[in-house]
């Protein structure tokens, strides 16, 4: 029989907080509406994960992906491409069915000076090439505002629970 926290053994957590976890996240730089000569994305706080997460509109649907810290380098964030459909939410892993088709990769950089600035590079799954870089700038008046929550009922359909029951 061996005893609860003896010896040098170190307890691993079932599930680990993000190492970038910081009240002065490098990440933060990034929140916010962003504009380019291409278009539009918006960079925030997933509500649910509180992991960073891109956004870009294309047509009806939506470009998505989640951005982690590229270990080595400073104020480079990568990610993996996902395309969503109008009112679908980002997949959370597989309690939410099968992941979505991956479409490309993401790099997004933070770039210091007076003014806030980024840029970003993507490779479309089927292409070897990066694109070029694209520079984005905070759009003029857009609020930082939370990223939405997703409707998530459909996904987790919640049984109506009445106030009083029988005992």
């Amino acid at each position: 029989m061996t005893k609860r926290g003896g010896g040098d053994k170190e307890l691993q957590a079932v599930q680990q907080l993000p190492k970038t976890f910081s009240l002065d996240n490098p990440g933060d730089g990034l929140h916010g509406s962003w504009k380019s000569e291409k278009g539009k994305c918006t960079i925030g706080k997933d509500p649910v994960t509180a992991r960073l997460s891109y956004t870009e509109p294309v047509g009806e649907e939506r470009v998505h992906g989640w951005l982690d810290p590229v270990s080595g380098e400073e104020s480079l964030w990568h990610g993996t491409l996902v395309l969503l459909k109008a009112g679908e939410g980002p997949w959370y892993g597989p309690s939410f069915g099968p992941p979505p088709e991956v479409v490309g990769d993401i790099n997004v950089r933070l770039l210091k000076g007076d003014k806030p600035g980024m840029e970003t590079q993507i490779r479309m799954q089927d292409e070897e090439e990066w694109s070029e870089l694209t520079k984005f700038e905070l759009e003029e008046g857009a609020e930082e505002k939370p990223m939405p929550k997703p409707d998530l009922s459909n996904l987790l359909p919640m049984e109506e629970r009445s106030e009083s029951r029988e005992t």
